[in-house]
């Protein structure tokens, strides 16, 4: 997994700089973001008229993608003339005196503000170009940029930061004192404040690298892969109970420590994305890697009476798969379940595609308020699993001498001896006299006993 850079912790305001950024900062800027500035504004007031929804399209003018803002309409009239603000039919309808001709209607109760017109007029003087969804586009390496404050870099990743300062024309903070630095960095890496010793063994260290050395440690405490933990478990839904009707304690703790583990020994990230959706399939596959498929045990469950099986067992898929791209997809698909997303490229049928892979969970439907309903493997610890060891070998052990024994014994059957198993035989028990008006079967044999010589249930014979 990714390390964090912490270098900008040492001038905290940095990062605060880099949050702080509004509509009117983005004008600043030499370009306007489509997805962070544009995108927002034409999907909370135009998409639903002018969008994805062909049912609810009006005047044949799609604005969701940049051949329908461009194109040229029945009106003769083009929404979005890239490079020219001016003769934009967009524009024009947005800025429209007359109510009967502004954008959005009146009556859909949405109104722009004058700095969204601003961005919208400065997005399409530059272009107006569309972006996808960040999710499908492909990262890259940008180069660091050059600086004024030269002085104050100590790795890449400031470069950008005091890029941006200087563009918001903004003055770096003074660097942080050593207290507040190791605060900073415990918090940041393991969500606790640093012990008093460790804040006087900080400050006491002048010598190079403190701070790096510091970090290390931090970075090998147990702490950090619990404190990171946290985030990823929130994402994979877990819990320690099943969530539902009763909402009762269920063992699931196992996933979580194998979790905290995976941090804590930095796994790559592509292992750690297998073995929680396949690791059981995986060539011979571990203990470890089997209970890291405890992901797709995290949905919540229920066994509250009245449930449909077939109803519970469709939504514990549909959860599975919403899961599964929300983490690693980096967007939603449950929209997909009714119909095709509006929003994202996902079909419906691409849905229960990826469905039909849950949906086969060797599971029951009612989770019978169990702490561990089925399936469910076996987790010895350490000592248990040794023990069990030892215990097999001392079996194994003893089932050789029994072997060894039974070889010394020179055994054959007796004369007259029958080793064929005797054949089925079928008894009446009947008290005393046959019921009125039966008759005994002539190819049966009767005898009636007393109590004298074998047991009677009832009366004497």
């Amino acid at each position: 997994m990714i390390r964090p850079s912490l270098a900008w912790l040492a001038r905290g305001s940095f990062a605060v700089s880099l949050l702080a950024s509004s509509a009117w900062s983005a004008l600043a800027e030499p370009t306007v973001d489509y997805n962070r500035d544009i995108r927002p504004i034409l999907s909370n007031n135009c998409f639903k008229c002018h969008g994805f929804d062909e049912a609810e399209r009006q005047a044949d003018l799609r604005l969701d993608t940049r051949e329908g803002a461009v194109a040229e309409l029945l009106s003769g009239a083009q929404a979005v003339v890239p490079g020219d603000s001016e003769i934009s039919g967009l524009v024009e309808r947005i800025t429209a005196e007359d109510k009967s001709m502004r954008m959005p209607p009146p009556a859909t109760g949405k109104t722009l503000k004058p700095e969204e017109i601003e961005l919208l007029k400065h997005w399409i003087d530059e272009g107006g170009e569309y972006r996808a969804h960040w999710a499908f586009i492909p990262p890259e390496r940008p180069v660091p940029p050059a600086v004024a404050h030269e002085q104050l870099v100590r790795n890449e990743i400031d470069r950008f930061i005091l890029a941006r300062l200087e563009n918001e024309g903004l003055e770096p903070s003074p660097e942080a004192d050593k207290e507040t630095l190791i605060r900073r960095v415990t918090l940041d890496l393991t969500g606790l404040p640093p012990t008093p010793a460790e804040i006087d063994d900080f400050l006491a260290d002048d010598s190079q690298g403190a701070y790096e050395r510091a970090v290390d440690r931090l970075l090998a405490s147990p702490r950090y892969g619990e404190h990171l933990a946290r985030y990823w478990l929130d994402a994979a839904r877990y819990g320690d109970t099943h969530g539902l009707h009763f909402d009762n304690e269920r063992s699931l703790w196992p996933y979580r420590d194998w979790v905290i583990e995976a941090f804590n020994r930095n796994q790559p990230f592509d292992q750690f994305t297998i073995e929680q959706l396949a690791g059981d399939l995986l060539p011979e596959a571990t203990l470890d890697q089997r209970v890291a498929t405890g992901f797709n045990r995290c949905n919540v469950s229920t066994s509250e009476g009245g449930s449909i099986d077939d109803e519970v067992l469709v939504r514990y898929a549909v959860d599975r798969v919403e899961t599964t791209s929300t983490v690693w997809m980096g967007l939603t698909t449950g929209c997909a379940v009714c119909h095709d997303h509006k929003f994202d490229p996902i079909t419906q049928k691409e849905f229960y595609q990826l469905f039909a892979f849950f949906n086969g969970v060797a599971e029951a439907a009612m989770d019978g308020n169990a702490i561990a309903p089925p399936p469910i493997i076996k987790l010895p610890t350490p000592q248990q699993d040794a023990q069990q060891k030892s215990l097999e070998a001392q079996l194994a052990g003893l089932r050789e001498q029994i072997a060894a024994e039974l070889a010394k014994i020179d055994y054959s059957e007796p004369p007259g001896a029958s080793t064929a198993p005797a054949g089925p035989h079928e008894f009446v028990w009947i008290d005393d006299e046959l019921p009125a008006g039966a008759k005994p079967s002539a190819e049966a044999e009767w005898k009636f006993v007393s109590q004298l010589d074998r047991p009677v249930y009832n009366g004497t014979k």
